[in-house]
């Protein structure tokens, strides 16, 4: 199932985003892997994929909801997340539209390590399968619950999260996650997948 749907609680703010120094990197990887057809939108009119890039200790920029369908976005398409709340199952966002539905299981990925800057969820079923059938890292909650948020907190409770830096989500059909010390980090682990898969 791909869904774009937001199910946790956003405090949003319609104003203008901070300064937003990762723009233009994070916004030529997500260009890159939207002509891979890694991002973008169902024939349905739902979106999928998203990038986000830390902007602090309990903040990052993401995607906004509903953008997979655009080659190219703006800085006013994404989202400044400048806090969190996994008690309360809330996100604290400001900028022209709310963030994406994935951000809650961002921001628990970026609680892993003070080190992670950059995030990719990425769809393809190939690779999503392909990721199941060898046993590869994997969390089973729904994607934008409390129960997925806490399933990646156990994830790397006992590992060290730069050595197994992806996953699969099996409770979000064709969903993939990588990151990483920064963007570069993130997108290598993501290619070296599908090396995996092709090869």
């Amino acid at each position: 199932m791909i869904d774009g749907v937001i199910k946790f609680h956003v405090e949003h703010e319609h104003k203008a985003l901070p300064e937003f120094k990762g723009y233009t990197e994070l916004e030529a990887l997500r260009s890159r892997l939207f002509a891979l057809g890694l991002i973008g939108e169902t024939a349905d009119s739902i979106g999928y994929g998203n990038v986000s890039i830390r902007a602090g200790q309990h903040a990052f920029f993401i995607t906004a909801t509903q953008t997979g369908k655009h080659a190219k976005l703006s800085q006013d398409q994404y989202t400044y997340v400048h806090n969190y709340d996994f008690e309360k199952f809330t996100v604290y966002s400001r900028g022209s539209e709310k963030p994406s539905s994935e951000a809650l299981s961002h921001a628990m990925i970026y609680e892993v390590h003070p080190d992670i800057q950059a995030v990719i969820h990425v769809h393809s079923p190939a690779l999503w399968q392909y990721m199941i059938d060898v046993g590869a890292l994997a969390t089973a909650a729904e994607y934008g619950t409390t129960a997925m948020a806490h399933e990646i907190a156990d994830l790397y409770s006992q590992r060290n999260p730069f050595e197994h830096n992806a996953f699969v989500m099996k409770g979000h059909e064709d969903g993939i996650i990588t990151f990483g010390h920064n963007i570069q980090q993130a997108e290598a682990a993501l290619y070296h997948l599908i090396q995996s898969l092709i090869a």
